[in-house]
């Protein structure tokens, strides 16, 4: 098994293309896939935000906080953390995937100089950026940029190339299962040099692009890594040994969830052993370590599987963030994050409720105001609740405004 200390320098010799286009759909999607494309993305942002609050934490630390959920005001949604984050806001992980999920929109396409322009501009404002990212981005141009900060580094096979994936995946979700693959290697190749970067960020892609088109992501395991064994059948073994369901996540010993191997595996982990979108990320944030960004990758599988209507309210309510851009910070809440689902699919952005000014209200003299009346309404007689009887001894109809005394 490798581990996030070993040298594979020597390992990575695959080019990838500078550009992969969006293939020509071969399995269109109808309105639950949209849907699901939808969870995915916002569920992954949801996760993210409910993750910040513990990273580089202890385990069950979550569990200890929040024993019930929280219902009220803005739940678990805490903020803080080690970067002090905001109530509700997401951190880098959702902040990558955004910058690469609008270049994939804007070129329709994965185009690898106009991914790292915007990476860039994205790294200038970043309150955080992984330590081997960062390396990788100090340079102006990705040609080289991820061999260099292996190098410098020694290692590489971290999960931040794993975490911003999502929205590269759903953009290719309506297309074929290869070209998905070819796509999510190449993101991850801008900044990580090692090969099970991208394999854990092509796997995961294709377990998101299988849940949208309805199939159980756990089920679809066997089948998705069999695009892993002919090319590399090290990585292959490996990556099959953590994703079986025998595997059991240690505190102790394997590969740590800062790894692309024990990041992945932890939240396939997650998504198999719980049947709710909320309780896969609770058991994910649970692990403790890097628990945004396990709580990321579990948010977009469970919400391709679950679909946004599965993802509690109190929690779309609040999630929201900050992403830098050329042309300055640009805000996404549930809403923009919903649009961006959309758009990355090709569906237009749902159009904005108009607002309706009500009138302004009336004045009304009480002799001029109209008659109501209200069914069999009780009135209180001395001391004791009665209804006014009428001729008959049946119930009166009392008018609103009329004194029951």
């Amino acid at each position: 098994m490798r581990t996030n200390k070993r040298n594979t320098t020597d390992l990575h010799t695959t080019s990838h293309p500078e550009r992969i286009e969006i293939p020509a759909a071969t399995a269109p999607l109808d309105a639950i896939a949209l849907q699901r494309v939808i969870g995915a993305v916002v569920g992954a942002a949801v996760a993210d935000a409910l993750g910040a609050p513990f990273e580089f934490g202890p385990a069950l630390a979550y569990s200890e906080r929040f024993p019930v959920p929280v219902l009220g005001g803005i739940g678990e949604l805490i903020g803080g953390g080690h970067f002090g984050w905001a109530p509700g806001e997401f951190t880098d992980d959702t902040q990558m995937a955004i910058a690469l999920s609008e270049s994939v929109i804007a070129c329709h396409a994965f185009d690898a100089a106009d991914v790292w322009r915007r990476f860039m501009a994205w790294r200038r404002t970043a309150v955080d950026c992984g330590t081997l990212t960062a390396t990788a981005l100090r340079r102006a141009t990705h040609v080289g940029a991820a061999h260099e900060a292996h190098q410098l580094i020694g290692r590489s096979a971290a999960n931040g190339a794993l975490m911003r994936v999502v929205g590269l995946a759903c953009a290719f979700t309506p297309g074929d299962e290869p070209t998905l693959i070819a796509a999510a290697r190449a993101q991850a190749a801008l900044t990580h040099h090692d090969p099970a970067a991208g394999w854990g960020a092509a796997i995961a892609a294709a377990l998101i692009r299988r849940a949208i088109h309805g199939q159980d992501p756990i089920a679809a395991i066997p089948s998705v890594l069999a695009h892993v064994a002919p090319v590399d059948p090290a990585h292959y073994a490996d990556f099959a040994t953590l994703l079986d369901e025998s595997w059991e996540p240690s505190l102790t010993a394997g590969p740590s969830n800062g790894t692309v191997w024990g990041c992945l595996a932890q939240a396939v982990w997650a998504v198999r052993t719980t049947d709710t979108f909320a309780d896969a990320v609770i058991a994910a944030i649970n692990l403790g370590g890097d628990t945004d960004t396990v709580a990321t990758v579990v948010g977009a599988i469970a919400g391709a599987r679950d679909s946004v209507q599965c993802i509690s309210s109190r929690w779309l309510a609040y999630v929201h963030g900050t992403v830098g851009t050329t042309d300055g910070a640009q805000t996404y809440d549930n809403a923009a994050l919903q649009d961006l689902a959309r758009r990355l699919v090709g569906r237009s952005p749902v159009p904005a409720t108009s607002t309706e000014t009500p009138p302004a209200p009336s004045r009304w003299r009480r002799d001029s105001m109209p008659l109501i009346y209200s069914v069999r309404r009780p009135c209180r007689l001395s001391g004791q609740w009665s209804r006014s009887a009428g001729p008959t001894g049946d119930s009166t109809l009392i008018p609103f405004g009329a004194r029951c005394s």
